[in-house]
């Protein structure tokens, strides 16, 4: 999922903000006024300075907003719960911003107008189950967020008259679509919408014994991830993952044949430090994080540690 909507500047940013927890930084000595003595030449020696105390500077959520999507991850019950949406105004096929729709429940709550405010939802399709590659247990399904919505009207029943017979028919909820990321269509569901989130993120290290595994590559069929896009990982809040950790990408260890060795040995290479990744979301059992600077391709199955 490249994104590149935001100027370099900003990329940038994060990645110098991110590199720069924990590092040590050099400094200067002031120099001498013109009136002191002539500086009696020294041989060099060795001499230590304490490393810089850790980042605590935030990064303002705007600045990577375009960087961040929108991923939901549900369990089982909500995604057969969810409303669906069953048509259009005037037999529309495809919708976006602006058009009025029409949904209504499944074996949840009907859709109702709260007494005061209004009810926003998230509009998405194709309920994904999230695997762990070791145990292969469901951690939960990801949601692919297509768009969002207000509700206008609330769900109900009528009776009518049919060839003189008094007939219940269902009266669907309207609603009116306020963004599209693609054209949205009947059988899309939707999903009461989180107040979004203003808060900044501060960038700090994950606990030293926290490992997590990359299970997929959001919003992308394909196994293999660059700089500025999201990967899942495979642990969340449960397990410590916070916004704001930062944590190094380790390659996924590879093995060679010693091929001067008669008996073959196989070798398990060492592993390979390949980028710095900050996590941005995190539910219970899954986390998703930016990959802020690479040097190789990050891949399905690429662990990350501790920075």
């Amino acid at each position: 999922m490249p994104i590149s909507t935001t100027p370099r500047g900003a990329v940038n940013l994060i990645a110098a903000l991110l590199l720069a927890v924990g590092a040590a930084h050099a400094q200067t000595d002031a120099a001498e006024p013109a009136d002191m003595p002539p500086t009696e030449r020294l041989s060099p020696q060795e001499r230590s300075e304490p490393l810089a105390a850790p980042l605590t500077s935030a990064i303002k959520r705007k600045l990577i907003e375009p960087f961040l999507a929108e991923p939901m991850v549900i369990d089982e019950a909500a995604v057969l719960t969810a409303p669906r949406i069953v048509a259009a105004q005037e037999g529309r096929v495809l919708l976006s911003r602006g058009d009025r729709a029409y949904a209504r429940s499944t074996l949840g709550t009907p859709l109702e107008l709260p007494m005061e405010g209004e009810q926003r939802f998230s509009v998405f399709r194709n309920a994904q189950p999230l695997k762990d590659p070791g145990t292969g247990a469901v951690l939960g399904f990801e949601a692919q967020f297509i768009g969002s919505a207000v509700l206008l009207s609330s769900e109900g029943s009528e009776t009518v008259q049919e060839q003189g017979k008094d007939v219940q028919r269902v009266v669907p909820a309207a609603i009116v679509i306020t963004s599209a990321k693609e054209e949205i269509r009947a059988g899309d569901r939707l999903l009461v919408r989180s107040p979004a989130r203003r808060d900044a993120l501060v960038p700090h290290p994950a606990n030293a014994d926290t490992t997590a595994q990359i299970i997929s590559v959001y919003g992308s069929a394909v196994v293999n991830a660059g700089q500025n896009q999201v990967v899942v990982l495979n642990r969340g809040s449960a397990d410590g993952l916070e916004p704001g950790h930062v944590m190094a990408i380790q390659k996924r260890r590879a093995q060679a044949v010693e091929k001067n060795d008669s008996t073959g040995t196989t070798l398990l290479l060492p592993a390979e430090r390949n980028g710095v990744a900050m996590v941005f979301l995190s539910f219970e059992k899954v986390a998703y994080a930016l990959v802020v600077q690479v040097a190789d391709s990050v891949r399905v199955g690429d662990r990350l540690t501790a920075p």
